[in-house]
């Protein structure tokens, strides 16, 4: 009789100790993601004679450049007074982060007899959700844009 005491108290000892672990893990806190919506771009000066071949990338959460924008073509002819939909990017994995992380957002212009020119990069943070339309100035190679984005909650 005793050993059956024995292993009752046992199996109530370890019931409780797996919801116990249970219930803590039911009160940990949730991965609290946001996602980042490109909106547009405007080019207030090309870096180049004619136009500018601007595309998108953007830094993942290891490190790697990812092209975002534009999202079927291998860039987008821009020039100066140029405004540019950017929401073919939003459907990207790489533009969702946690609301305390952030991500760089860099502009490229292509260039086929040399190494690519950076246009400009911004940094944006996860905290910045729920806020208004955020526009920031890209400047790079004699070129100048604006990008507007927002950050939202997932």
């Amino acid at each position: 009789m005793l050993g059956t005491k024995t292993r009752l108290a046992t199996a109530t000892a370890l019931a409780l100790t797996t919801l116990t672990a249970l219930a803590g893990a039911a009160q940990a806190a949730p991965v609290d993601q946001v996602r980042i919506e490109l909106l547009e771009l405007t080019c207030h000066q090309q870096s180049e004679g004619d136009h500018d071949e601007a595309y998108i990338k953007i830094t993942d959460a290891n490190g790697n450049q990812i092209k975002v924008w534009p999202g079927s073509a291998k860039y987008q002819t821009m020039g100066t007074n140029y405004v540019r939909s950017l929401t073919d990017a939003n459907g990207n994995a790489a533009l969702v982060l946690g609301r305390d992380q952030a991500r760089t957002l860099t502009l490229w212009d292509d260039d086929t007899t040399s190494g690519d020119d950076k246009l400009g990069a911004t940094l944006v943070t996860g905290s910045e959700a729920d806020a208004e339309i955020q526009y920031r100035s890209l400047e790079g190679s004699g070129g100048v844009y604006t990008i507007a984005y927002r950050v939202i909650d997932i």
